[in-house]
């Protein structure tokens, strides 16, 4: 969507949202139409309409609620800002501050890669976005070029949460995420925080200093297994900040540096120079601020643009209004970025940031074109709410009756706004708090196969002892949970919450010395596993059991075919062998 053209309203698009009044598209992204609108106070801003087959889906709903409320909260001058959302309209839609400015993809793409010192300047800014983001307890999990927009004042963080928020939507095990930018660890389904994201801040800065993939280019498959198992090309890295970008791209994210140590390191080589990028870059700038002058001020006079001429033979690039100044762009309008209150000398751009020289006018007038955003939400932990905004004058877009993800879905099945429900309890705000992939310190009561060794689920780190059950699905029933329960696979119900209830779709982590219990079956002589069985935990060092299993069962591994010695083994189990001797 960053570096897309501004194009004109269709028929059919709506006019408004909410209080403000939309002017152009801007591109279509993973989850919705993205428009370039004005602000009731002449600001402009980017508006994103959901997709009608996310906006069903009540999961989505929830989560995407809960991302707006979490990002609403991040500040910063690298972070771009979220100014409104209804989470609650029909379709949903978010409001984001507007910047004129290419993404770092198409500018390195464009004019090659960038100099030592603009390669600092850019890690420090991007360094202390993500700081931002990480306080408020936001990871954003697809930093990339094409997430970075160059603005004049400094780069922005873009396109918060898009794994997070379409992993609410779909609750699958697909991995959302830019392969050759993705940590290790999201590869590999496992905890993801802080670090992964600076993971893929060295993977920016290396493409920004090379022009190149540190991964290289090919299919996912292949990129997924260079990132975790083969070294980044780093060739063409300047020396004082290879050592940095490389730890930063370690495959353990405990060996990585913090986005502290990038900030202090890129701070210091890029001293006073701010961006100080080279004028081919600033140039670049400078157009798609004066693309955006031009093209609103055409909207604001009810002109319809004209069309992106083609290239060839007789073409004349389009002439500018009459009021467009004849020799030097304009300078960034008033309302393209959001007042910040100055906070000491120099405040109010990032330390050293420097206009961008003359700009040719003919270049200026000669393109129509523009840059925007879609900042989505990365996760947050916390239930923070906020108010909803007017939408009593608006126009939606029309809901198309789509087909519904795999993910959770609405009771009724109905696409109409939800209507107001009661609080939920704090037992099912737990619940809806899990995500697919999370781990959970709970197990089967051996007691009893209905419970569970805790009230509520609560997420810990996948690498704890006690993470004894992974999640793969949170549904609507239990059904589609599909769980097979030989291969020790389960689901958890929550208490109703206007008539709904989540199900988390687990299944059963086993570690090697681990107990859980088995029984006799007619064949006395064998050693039968149970669904209720494989998703217990007990102490290996117990000499009794519940009255429902006669025996102790100690993990002693899963493998292809064959167990180690003294275990006994169990065919069938998932896609091999489940091993385990009787204790």
């Amino acid at each position: 969507m960053s570096g897309a053209g501004l194009k004109a309203l269709r028929d059919g698009d709506p006019v408004r949202i909410g209080p403000y009044r939309l002017l152009a598209r801007l591109g279509a992204g993973g989850m919705g139409q993205v428009y370039l609108g004005r602000s009731p106070g002449r600001r402009l801003v980017a508006v994103k309409i959901v997709h009608p087959h996310f906006a069903d889906n009540a999961s989505f709903r929830r989560r995407f609620g809960k991302e707006v409320a979490a990002a609403r909260r991040i500040g910063g001058f690298y972070a771009a800002q979220v100014v409104d959302a209804d989470t609650d309209a029909d379709p949903p839609w978010l409001v984001t501050e507007y910047i004129a400015g290419p993404t770092l993809q198409d500018a390195v793409d464009e004019h090659g890669r960038l100099p030592e010192t603009s390669v600092a300047a850019l890690g420090a800014g991007l360094a202390e976005g993500l700081r931002a983001v990480h306080e408020q307890n936001v990871i954003h999990r697809d930093l990339k070029p094409g997430n970075v927009l160059l603005a004049q004042d400094g780069p922005r963080i873009i396109d918060f949460g898009i794994a997070r928020a379409l992993d609410a939507a779909s609750q699958s095990l697909t991995l959302v995420g830019t392969p050759g930018y993705m940590s290790p660890e999201q590869y590999l389904g496992g905890v993801i925080g802080p670090s992964s994201d600076v993971f893929c801040l060295a993977a920016v800065l290396a493409f920004a200093a090379t022009g190149r993939h540190p991964f290289g280019e090919g299919p996912p498959d292949a990129l997924g297994y260079r990132v975790r198992h083969e070294d980044p090309e780093l060739t063409g890295v300047p020396a004082s900040l290879r050592g940095l970008i490389a730890a930063g791209l370690e495959k353990d994210p405990d060996d990585r540096p913090a986005t502290g140590d990038f900030l202090d390191h890129c701070s210091a080589l890029a001293a006073d120079e701010g961006m100080s990028l080279p004028q081919t870059f600033a140039t670049m700038i400078a157009t798609r601020v004066a693309e955006t002058e031009i093209f609103t001020r055409r909207a604001d006079a009810g002109e319809r643009p004209p069309e992106q001429p083609q290239q060839g033979p007789g073409n004349r690039p389009p002439q500018p209004p009459p009021q467009a100044p004849p020799q030097a762009p304009p300078q960034a309008p008033p309302q393209a970025r959001p007042q910040r209150v100055p906070q000491g000398p120099g405040a109010g751009r990032p330390p050293g940031a420097r206009s961008p020289g003359p700009l040719n006018a003919a270049v200026a007038v000669g393109v129509v074109g523009v840059v925007m955003i879609a900042l989505l939400i990365a996760f947050a932990a916390d239930d923070d709410r906020f108010g909803r905004s007017s939408n009593a004058d608006g126009t939606s877009t029309p809901t198309s009756s789509a087909s519904r993800t795999s993910g959770r879905t609405s009771g009724s099945g109905s696409t109409s706004r939800p209507s107001a429900s009661p609080t939920p309890d704090p037992t099912w705000e737990a619940f809806d708090d899990i995500s697919v992939n999370d781990c959970l310190d709970a197990y089967k009561d051996p007691y009893d196969s209905g419970e569970w060794s805790e009230n509520t689920p609560s997420a810990v780190s996948c690498g704890r002892s006690d993470a004894y059950v992974k999640v793969t699905g949170v549904r609507d029933s239990s059904t589609e949970c599909n769980s097979e329960t030989l291969d020790g696979e389960s689901w958890w119900r929550s208490p109703a919450h206007d008539g709904d209830n989540i199900y988390l779709c687990v299944r059963r982590q086993f570690r090697k010395g681990e107990c859980f219990l088995g029984k006799k079956g007619k064949d006395e002589s064998k050693v039968y596993i149970t669904g209720h069985g494989l998703m217990t935990s007990w102490s290996c060092s117990k000499n009794t059991v519940p009255k429902d299993f006669d025996y102790i069962l100690q993990f002693t591994g899963y493998y292809a075919t064959r167990c180690p010695s003294g275990s006994r083994r169990w065919n069938d189990f998932r896609e091999g062998v489940l091993c385990a001797r009787v204790m």
